[in-house]
């Protein structure tokens, strides 16, 4: 008469699993998905380790690939909550930023803003309710927050604006909602790089002689200066609607590279000459646009 074997019983590979999971979070990190300053965050979580191994003997008689599918999505919950939980330490981070005028008599202005909307305009002149500022900006974001670095030399000052912290979850909508209030006193060269965004850019009372705009899956809409002299606008756009308003009795030269794109222009203030579309009095208006649009599949609108 033949023995009854005991039953045995198997864990999940808890190493094997924890191994892969950091081995998926390196990978993250070198593609620049996941900061790498997000460990310090992350190593609070550590007490997970001893529920895996408890939750591992208690389970040791069920299948191990249904142990293995639990621990797997308990390290990923940590690594949820690590991500939320992740502050950046590097510059002013705050949810609303100023930047006094104060002597300067220009300034460039760098904006990296990604999935949400943004909305640019101008500040009164030299208001006193506003205050003499070079900008103001303003964030309505979940958990998100405003970096900014500010550098002034011989009366020109430089700052660069970005969105730090943002917790993106695709049932949550747009996540990131700016409004940027710039100064109409002094120039301002205007570099504005977006993606997943949609973008409403004012700048019909400012004094931008460059105006550079990068725009990847997103909309944009911009009202050119009205009184800036000559302004030179590159607009480069990737799967994106882009609509450009030029001022009345603002001149304009538009010329357009686009691919797999929709694009109108109003033939009636703007004739076809060559590769451009230009304003009868482009060669006389002491206010004119330069304007360069390049867009690969999307519709760009200029009137």
């Amino acid at each position: 008469m033949s023995e009854k074997k005991p039953q045995q019983s198997h864990g999940a590979p808890i190493w094997g699993i924890i191994l892969l999971f950091l081995g998926i979070v390196f990978l993250l990190q070198a593609l620049d998905v996941l900061p790498w300053g997000l460990w310090g965050t992350l190593w609070r979580f550590w007490p997970v380790l001893i529920i895996i191994i408890g939750l591992n003997i208690l389970l040791r008689h069920y299948s191990r690939w249904v142990v293995s599918v639990l621990i797997f999505a308990l390290l990923w919950a940590c690594l949820g909550g690590a991500y939320w939980q992740y502050e950046p330490p590097t510059g002013t981070v705050t949810k609303s930023y100023s930047e006094p005028l104060a002597d300067l008599e220009s300034a460039s202005i760098a904006i990296d803003f990604d999935g949400g909307s943004l909305s640019l305009q101008s500040l009164p002149r030299r208001s006193l309710s506003y205050g003499p500022d070079l900008v103001q900006v303003y964030s309505n974001t979940k958990g998100g927050n405003i970096e900014a670095n500010f550098h002034e030399q011989n009366g020109e000052g430089s700052l660069q604006l970005s969105a730090k912290g943002i917790k993106r979850f695709f049932w949550s909508g747009p996540w990131n909602n700016w409004e940027a209030l710039l100064t109409q006193n002094i120039p301002l060269t205007l570099d504005i790089k977006s993606s997943a965004s949609s973008l409403s850019l004012d700048l019909s009372q400012l004094l931008t002689p460059e105006v550079l705009v990068e725009l990847n899956a997103g909309n944009c809409k911009v009202t050119a200066p009205s009184s800036a002299g000559t302004t030179y606008m590159n607009i480069d756009a990737n799967v994106a609607n882009v609509e450009v308003i030029i001022p009345a009795g603002v001149a304009a030269r538009v010329q357009p590279d686009t691919n797999l794109t929709d694009f109108g222009v109003d033939e009636s203030r703007f004739h076809r000459d060559g590769d451009y579309y230009v304003s009868d009095d482009f060669g006389s208006n002491e206010n004119r646009i330069e304007l360069k649009i390049k867009c690969n599949v999307g519709k760009v609108h200029v009137k």
